[in-house]
């Protein structure tokens, strides 16, 4: 897998929703650029990579803890990286993400494009 050069149909904002297998709920923003991608919600951020292959996307994400009184869809976690994998269009992302190490603890991941990014 590879990025496209120049301006990829995933480059922009998006709004995102996460269900865990612990039933847990939340959302967030991602924003994807050139192979980055950051992010954020209410007690977390988050950093990372991805790469494309068509409409396919796998990436890397590391969430940090900001807010000590927020907890994430997994619990009561400072730390933790998730992997992805998934598929998405210019208007929709539907991904899965694990816990690295700990396969059984697994995201499921909507998102919605909200904005291009701009040249």
């Amino acid at each position: 897998m590879g990025t496209k050069g120049g301006l990829d149909m995933i480059d922009g904002l998006w709004t995102v929703e996460f269900t865990s297998t612990l039933n847990r709920s939340g959302k967030g923003v991602f924003v994807f650029n050139n192979g980055r991608v950051l992010g954020g919600d209410q007690g977390y951020y988050y950093s990372g990579t991805y790469r494309t292959a068509g409409t396919q996307i796998e990436g890397r994400v590391n969430i940090v803890r900001f807010d000590p009184l927020s907890m994430s869809v997994f619990g009561n976690i400072d730390h933790f990286s998730l992997s992805f994998t998934g598929d998405f269009n210019e208007y929709r992302l539907t991904a899965a993400a694990t816990i690295e190490g700990l396969p059984s603890q697994q995201i499921r991941v909507v998102a919605q494009k909200k904005e291009d990014m701009l040249l």
